[in-house]
């Protein structure tokens, strides 16, 4: 008889411990479809945004994908490059590394606005080579939208993938951004690999 308790009683708390789980399987349920309603209903008001940051070379200002650069550099001393391309201006030591300095204005083939010593250095997020860009001023990181149609104007070139402006900016046409395909802006920099199949 007590056996016969005892796995009763146990079989109630079984139970208990079931309806426990599921009430709190029930409410997470529910916090789970109110959020999602809330999201559903929220949907068109939120826009995700690229962030980037703006730089200005020449009379041009450039966006570049956020993810590509590592650091913002204030002036530095470089070792100039003979014989080297035109825009590559020199190379600078940054932890143990060495790093090719490319001229954002002179790599688009536009003329330059600025005295060489206020320049700003973006280091770029990359294995091999290490690259920096000099620029005339790096600006800010900010949110940009992308422009399309009649608005998408602006500086034309290879490494140009697109316009854009800064979220929140009016609508002038003197505040587009030219979006910047970092690959593309070095790849004639980049000598092929000495190596075949690498």
């Amino acid at each position: 008889m007590a056996r016969s308790v005892r796995r009763k009683l146990r079989q109630i708390e079984r139970g208990r411990i079931h309806s426990a789980e599921e009430r709190v399987q029930h409410i997470l349920d529910e916090r789970t479809e109110s959020l999602a309603s809330r999201r559903k209903d929220g949907a068109a008001l939120v826009e995700v945004l690229p962030r980037a940051l703006v730089c200005g070379s020449g009379r041009e200002r450039f966006a570049i994908p956020i993810e590509s650069v590592a650091e913002v550099l204030p002036p530095q001393k470089y070792l100039r490059v003979p014989d080297g391309p035109l825009a590559l201006v020199g190379l600078f030591g940054r932890s143990g590394r060495v790093v090719s300095v490319i001229d954002l204005a002179l790599a688009l083939g536009i003329e330059p606005t600025s005295a060489e010593k206020d320049h700003h250095f973006v280091l770029l997020r990359r294995d091999h080579p290490h690259v920096a860009l000099r620029v005339e001023r790096a600006h800010a990181v900010a949110d940009i939208h992308l422009l399309t149609g009649e608005e998408a104007t602006g500086f034309r070139t290879d490494a140009v993938t697109g316009y854009a402006r800064m979220h929140g900016a009016a609508d002038d046409p003197s505040d587009t951004l030219a979006l910047l395909d970092i690959e593309r802006l070095l790849r004639p920099f980049l000598s092929p690999s000495p190596v075949p199949g690498v």
